[in-house]
């Protein structure tokens, strides 16, 4: 199995009958890290489900007093993100280990062709689409916008790792209020 069937097999194990709003984040890590977003068993890291799901659960999340706990219960999680119609995908699917800010946005851009071909198959331009990372926006945003797909965010949200933690949920859930979004609690 290759690098990049792995985390293909993972994400379409949690895929929506519809996908209702589609999140596109940077490349996934290396396998060798043993974390991504829709890998079930991470013991460290995994910064993105984790701030994911305390902007789009938060009342389930708070009855877990560590973050030991929650990820004992990822599963549930990534069935909940499933349940919503929520979805997520990469800019490109093959890791970019080692490589620069600029590298990765010009990759992006490359790829911007495959990655409709991906939201097409997904459900196409009618899906709302939320692009996170300052490097996938800039990369993408005025692509996808002028190819007339429903990009909400106008403006990056960053990537929710080395401090951006609170402006990622700060922005992440005011944009979800304001297009009416959040997903009701259980």
């Amino acid at each position: 199995m290759n690098k990049t069937s792995v985390f293909e097999q993972a994400r379409r194990k949690y895929l929506p009958d519809k996908v209702k709003l589609l999140f596109i984040t940077e490349v996934p890590p290396t396998p060798d890290r043993q974390r991504y977003f829709f890998f079930e068993q991470v013991k460290q890291g995994d910064s993105l489900f984790l701030e994911m799901i305390k902007v789009l659960f938060p009342e389930e999340v708070a009855a877990f007093d560590t973050v030991k706990a929650l990820r004992a219960e990822k599963v549930h999680f990534l069935e909940r993100f499933q349940s919503v119609g929520f979805h997520l995908i990469h800019a490109t699917d093959s890791p970019l280990p080692d490589t620069t800010a600029t590298q990765r946005r010009n990759i992006y851009k490359g790829n911007l062709l495959g990655l409709m071909k991906q939201i097409d198959e997904l459900g196409g331009k009618t899906i709302p689409v939320i692009l996170v990372s300052a490097v996938v926006h800039e990369a993408c945003y005025e692509g996808l916008r002028e190819a007339g797909y429903q990009v909400l965010n106008k403006t990056m949200i960053e990537f929710p790792n080395s401090g951006q933690q609170i402006n990622f949920r700060r922005k992440l859930t005011a944009l979800l209020g304001n297009h009416n979004l959040i997903p009701e609690p259980l």
